[in-house]
């Protein structure tokens, strides 16, 4: 039977139609959202080590990240940051200049102290004496879009051994986020957040870590002759670290070796499992930071401390999924450049060195400005290679402030060990650096000081207003590691990416992955995730 024209009409609309909306359907069924987020941060992580150990790692850890997701051989953040800044990098997709956080800790010229960069004195400290709030990051991170997205539902939680580590982790508008206290070992936190599990309280009062702590060590976790690359010496004198009561900084030293990701790990487990986060229609996010930043250890040091954490992650990972009833969970993983750097080589192998004193050179530029314009507190102070002039005192005199800078530069210069020095002047211009545009958005103007010293590699930095044991005075070491990032879940494909990605694509390609708003403050397009 013919159909009339109209009802031909009719009769292939209808087909369009049913065809449009069964690929709709389709679609929508292929997106699929998880019920927990796991967003790990691991300080001082290295590809090399990674491709180095990988027959030995195990199927649940790092191994089920680099052929199960997107893997990114290499995120690039930019000269000159530390752990803490390239963490705020992470989680906000934005640097420095816009996100406010360049280093763990700044220099105030008015008061001429250092603190961290995320005190809060209008806080209070829940078991810790410290005061910290998220106040200082000026833009949204991972954490605060998820929260905002879920419209508070949804449970966001971070913990780390370091107090700013973890709150740059949890953001605004987390639940909580949770660090070790250096001088108890409890489980400490902020008012800023409003939450303070018993998760977290419980293992303060019925199982602190200073009665467990005598009990703890850290010797090789297999056998010698299993560890690849390992030297004969190193094969013959075993390390073996403990933390008893008599050394004052054992807290400190407990929570930056590989036995202080593992408490961070139990702990990451017992608040899975008394939140019951991952557990209802309301997705959860829980961030954890780790760190493989291990000053002047040894190669079977090191690696030993990247095959326990492996094993942290498989047990990390086995949870989560257990958990995650609805659905598999959603798990990112970047890591982030040490925090200090390595010991001086052995002078026995006469590699150049040297040390560059700060009260040294304070002393000869000071001198140097009284002698050609006369007595004056023409210094403020130094943090972290950053000379700061006493800026109203100089335009007060009707000095230029830049030509200032310009010939404080020249003098500083000239000192031995030196090998570059920028103006700030010349850092917003975009005038200097290797990478100049990198440069100038890896500082914060607002904290930044007026002259940045860049010292010979090899040469050690001695801040004798800080004293430091001679034997953990980290070398200058310019050679840059190749840090690595991964992003598994359910809308991931596994796709590796051998070139360079820019660290500020990381929070909106996770955020694309977990169909949430990328931070308000991101720059640059998420990567391609399938």
């Amino acid at each position: 039977m013919r159909l009339p024209k109209t009802d031909k009409t009719n009769h292939s609309l209808l087909c369009v139609l049913t065809t449009l909306l069964a690929t709709l359907g389709l679609n929508a069924q292929s997106v699929q959202r998880s019920p927990l987020v796991l967003g790990i941060i691991v300080e001082g992580l290295q590809d090399d080590y990674l491709r180095l150990l990988e027959p030995q790692l195990s199927e649940g850890g790092f191994k089920r990240l680099m052929n199960k997701g997107l893997s990114i051989n290499s995120i690039d953040f930019g000269p000159g940051l530390d752990p803490t800044a390239a963490a705020a990098v992470i989680y906000t997709g934005a640097a420095p200049m816009v996100n406010g956080i360049p280093a763990e800790q700044i220099y105030t010229p008015a008061t001429n102290l250092t603190t961290k960069v995320l005190v809060d004195p209008k806080c209070i400290g829940n078991f810790t004496d410290e005061t910290f709030s998220a106040k200082a990051i000026k833009v949204s991170t991972l954490a605060d879009e998820f929260r905002i997205d879920t419209e508070g539902d949804g449970m966001v939680y971070a913990i780390g051994a370091d107090p700013q580590m973890a709150l740059v982790a949890a953001g605004h508008a987390a639940n909580g986020a949770y660090w070790i206290y250096d001088h108890t070992g409890n489980w400490a936190s902020t008012t800023y957040y409003k939450e303070m599990p018993a998760s977290v309280s419980n293992r303060n009062y019925l199982t602190p870590l200073h009665s467990r702590l005598d009990t703890i060590k850290w010797t090789p976790s297999r056998p010698l002759d299993s560890y690849p690359l390992i030297s004969r010496g190193e094969r013959n004198r075993p390390f073996r670290h403990t933390y008893p009561s008599k050394q004052f900084d054992r807290f400190t030293r407990f929570k930056n070796t590989p036995p202080g990701n593992t408490e961070v790990t139990d702990l990451a487990l017992d608040l899975m499992s008394t939140a019951k986060m991952g557990r209802d229609e309301n997705p959860d996010m829980l961030n954890i930071v780790y760190t493989l930043s291990l000053p002047g250890a040894t190669r079977l040091e090191t690696i030993d401390a990247y095959l326990r954490l492996d094993r942290d992650l498989a047990r990390l990972f086995s949870t989560a999924d257990r958990v995650s009833s609805a659905g598999a969970p959603t798990i990112f993983l970047a890591g982030t450049p040490s925090r200090g750097g390595m010991s001086p080589d052995d002078p026995k192998w006469r590699v150049p060195t040297g040390e560059y004193s700060i009260k040294k050179a304070m002393s000869l530029l000071e001198m140097y400005l009284m002698a050609t314009h006369g007595n004056g507190d023409w210094v403020t102070g130094y943090n972290n290679r950053q000379f700061f002039l006493n800026r109203k005192y100089i335009t007060d005199r009707g000095l230029s402030l830049s030509d200032f800078r310009t010939e404080v530069a020249d003098f500083l210069a000239r000192m031995a060990g030196v090998s570059n020095v920028f103006t700030i002047d010349d850092i917003i211009a975009a005038r200097v650096g290797d990478d100049p545009q990198a440069l100038k958005r890896n500082i914060s103007v607002e904290h930044c000081g007026d002259v940045i010293v860049e010292v010979n590699p090899g040469w050690v930095i001695v801040d004798d207003n800080n004293p430091t044991p001679n034997s953990r005075r980290p070398a200058e070491r310019n050679n840059a590691a190749s840090i690595p990032a991964f992003i598994m879940g359910p809308n991931v494909s596994a796709t590796k990416i051998e070139t360079p990605v820019d660290a500020r694509a990381i929070a909106p390609t996770v955020a694309h992955t977990i169909r949430i708003r990328a931070p308000n403050a991101s720059s640059v397009p998420p990567v391609r995730t399938n």
